[in-house]
């Protein structure tokens, strides 16, 4: 194929034929009508069209952080009470009936046979059925 300004040329034997480019116009990704003019990689109809589009990807992101914020502000306010009020050890049942996210923790890694979990400062042990070792961590301090 052969472009030649806005024709294209298609090579069909002794024939060659020429299309016009613009009439396979894109589509605006907001709105979806035609793109008549510009750049044949033209992606939006017009500004709005534009800024609304990523305006909408961002509050999906966002909203996604929120959600994901709030998970672990609760996780985050559970271990502090169950800490407070003196609980090492629980069952994962009754930690999950609670509204304990198990997915959503800030570190995870796998050792011998539990997962060593945290949540901020808060370190704990997840076996098969069980919590252990409910810890607040102290930060460590560099001089």
């Amino acid at each position: 194929m052969k472009v030649n300004g806005t024709l294209s040329v298609e090579d069909h034997g002794a024939f060659p034929v020429y299309q016009d480019s613009r009439s396979a116009a894109g589509r605006c990704l907001e709105c979806g009508d035609e793109i008549v003019y510009g750049r044949l990689d033209k992606k939006f109809c017009c500004k709005e069209c534009k800024n609304r589009w990523h305006n909408r990807q961002a509050r999906n992101s966002r909203i996604f952080r929120m959600k994901v914020m709030n998970s672990l502000e609760k996780n985050y306010r559970i271990l502090s009470g169950l800490i407070r009020d003196g609980v090492t050890d629980m069952d994962v049942s009754t930690l999950s009936q609670m509204g304990f996210n198990f997915t959503n923790v800030t570190a995870c890694r796998k050792v011998r046979k539990h997962t060593e979990m945290w949540c901020f400062d808060i370190r704990f042990i997840l076996t098969e059925s069980s919590v252990k070792s409910i810890s607040r961590v102290l930060p460590v301090v560099l001089r």
